[in-house]
């Protein structure tokens, strides 16, 4: 597999991912019965904090090793497609989930 740099590809799958995210959290909790503001709060809190361990903004750490992910997706003819740097999934949480539960900005 190649490693290719596609600042745009890869923006626009992240936030695929993290909305595919946020929408599992959603559906999990409401068929839990957790709905309304709950569920909102809820969502966006996990959402968050699963965004920031996969873009590496969380500081995973076990047993003295730590873990920095990098994220990639895979494009056409099995090329890795990442950004130059870390994943910024947690900058597009508030705005889907806003877009989910829908609230404005």
């Amino acid at each position: 597999m190649e490693l290719v740099l596609d600042s745009s590809s890869f923006a626009e799958q992240q936030e695929i991912l993290i909305g595919e995210i946020i929408l599992s959290i959603k559906d999990t909790l409401e068929e839990a019965g957790v709905t309304g503001d709950a569920a909102r709060e809820a969502t966006v809190k996990l959402a968050f904090k699963i965004a920031c361990d996969l873009d590496a903004t969380a500081g995973i750490e076990f047993d003295g090793v730590e873990v920095n992910p990098f994220v990639t997706f895979i494009g056409e003819n099995d090329k890795l497609i990442h950004c130059g740097g870390n994943s910024y999934m947690h900058e597009y949480v508030d705005g889907i989930a806003n877009a989910v539960f829908g609230e404005s900005s």
